[in-house]
């Protein structure tokens, strides 16, 4: 398929290397990672996460890039487009679908962030109270802040989308080696402290027995998918803007690296700052580590950075690189709505507004509720597996041979047949085994709740919403949009 160079494109290599870095290096690996880590087994959770990034995130990565870059479309009409069938355009809305579902609670989280960064400007971690970090919590979930730093969120979200691709460009420049700085100087503080050496032995140790738990395994994959944005369409939507001799392979990897070694960075940051903090408030850091993604990051670091010399300035720090993070991302994941409503010939300043309003209206309830919010995190996080599994049918439906040499055009680095072997065998069978695993392992420890869709953490709540949106996307896509997406296609020559 030879792509037409037409339409908005990255200005230099290192700006997509910022934004694409910048589009993965998320809350997912500062909020999400540590709190993986510390519930399955610190070091023991990083070989199933290693296994997943070689096995699953890399070879996806190269997969969209593939689809991205020989299309210039986002994942609708890039899906039938490349495929050169109109049938597997809903595919490509389901995966859009998916990042669609994570935006909405993701922009909230993200508010948190920056209301922390601001509590902290107001000197929130200067000095230590008792109880400080849940109080503080309670007051700010319990009411309007929520919803207002939600919208601020989208006003900023929109400011960036509304221009494209060099806005994009110039924001992650500038926020991606920030947030590393501010990320580094904090880990520095933490490791020089007393007791520091607890929280290393808990994040490098290997409990093995914890590999025995399917759910390990889920939250494994799940998390490198979550972490990397392998699966959710982000890496096709910004290679969309490469030109069609565009590396894609190289990219692909430094991604892969770049965000794992960033997570590692939030692992240290948040393990070892409770680890040497906990203790001198008559806490026991494992328990900390077990008070989930809220817990974690938004009461107990709240509570802790007083007791951490120059705290006042180090936790700020924290919350800052933590927006910093998650505003890239957030801009990263509105790209890929963005650009799909734009393919179908709307403006993109006019695309940019209907996002940023559905998003803002539709984030609602998770701003409201935070069981909502937890609900949403879980179907969708683990929704990222099928996404996985629907790009990987992509590239054996098309031929993983050319495919392959697609991907080695205009590369540093060429990719072999081991790639052919991952993308189209290895990835979609290990997710299924792994996705089976934890459906039994669900049914044997609630053999009576499993099933209930209106339990937060079910398998029934996952299977239900799955269904429902399945369904829903295939309606919309074969009895609204496909008109549309056939006038396209005529127009693209397919």
């Amino acid at each position: 398929m030879e792509k037409v160079e037409t339409g908005e494109h990255w200005g230099t290599r290192l700006g997509f290397i910022f934004a694409i870095i910048g589009a993965m290096v998320g809350s997912g690996n500062i909020w999400r990672f540590p709190r993986m880590m510390a519930m399955y087994g610190g070091g023991a959770f990083l070989i199933p996460y290693s296994i997943a990034l070689f096995t699953v995130a890399i070879p996806l990565l190269i997969a969209e890039g593939i689809i991205g870059r020989e299309t210039g479309k986002s994942t609708i009409l890039g899906f039938a487009k490349y495929t050169g069938n109109k049938k597997y355009a809903w595919l490509g809305a389901w995966v859009a679908w998916v990042n669609i579902a994570i935006m909405f609670y993701y922009a909230v989280v993200n508010g948190w962030a920056l209301a922390y960064f601001l509590k902290g400007l107001t000197g929130l971690y200067a000095s230590y109270a008792p109880g400080k970090g849940l109080e503080t919590w309670n007051a700010f979930i319990s009411g309007w802040q929520p919803v207002l730093f939600t919208i601020l969120v989208w006003i900023f979200t929109w400011y960036v989308m509304a221009v494209g691709v060099k806005r994009i460009e110039k924001v992650a420049s500038f926020m991606v080696p920030s947030l590393i700085l501010f990320l580094v100087i904090v880990i520095i503080r933490a490791i020089t402290m007393p007791g520091a050496d607890v929280g290393l032995t808990y994040m490098f140790k290997f409990d093995t027995t914890k590999l025995s738990n399917a759910e390990a395994w889920l939250q494994a994959y799940s998390q490198v998918l979550w972490s990397t944005g392998a699966g959710w369409g982000i890496y096709l939507t910004y290679s969309s803007y490469l030109k069609k001799n565009d590396d894609i392979n190289l990219n692909s990897h430094i991604t892969g690296f770049g965000d794992t070694s960033a997570a590692l960075l939030g692992g240290l940051a948040v393990i070892t700052t409770v680890a040497v903090t906990a203790p001198l408030i008559g806490l026991d850091p494992f328990k900390v580590y077990a008070e989930g993604n809220v817990g974690l990051t938004f009461i107990w670091l709240t509570e802790l950075f007083p007791k951490v010399p120059a705290g006042f300035a180090i936790g700020t720090l924290f919350y800052l690189a933590l927006f910093f993070a998650a505003f890239t991302s957030q801009i990263a994941i509105t790209d890929v709505f963005v650009k799909n409503v734009a393919d179908f010939g709307v403006p993109r300043k006019k695309a940019a507004t209907y996002v940023a309003i559905i998003g803002l209206v539709a984030g609602l309830p998770a701003a409201l509720s935070i069981n909502w919010l937890n609900n949403q995190d879980w179907a969708w996080g683990v929704a990222l597996l099928v996404s996985a599994i629907v790009i990987s049918f992509i590239m054996v439906k098309t031929g993983l041979e050319k495919n392959r040499e697609t991907a080695n055009r205009g590369s540093d680095i060429k990719i072999g047949k081991w790639w052919d072997i991952m993308i189209g065998y290895v990835s979609p069978i290990s997710i299924i085994i792994v996705m089976l695993w934890w459906l039994k392992q669900s049914i044997d420890w609630y053999p009576e709740t499993w099933w209930n869709p209106l339990e937060i953490y079910s398998a029934g709540t996952v299977i239900v919403q799955w269904i429902i949106a399945a369904v829903a996307i295939w309606i919309i896509v074969n009895k609204v949009l496909m008109p549309k997406i056939e006038a396209k296609l005529t127009e693209e020559g397919v």
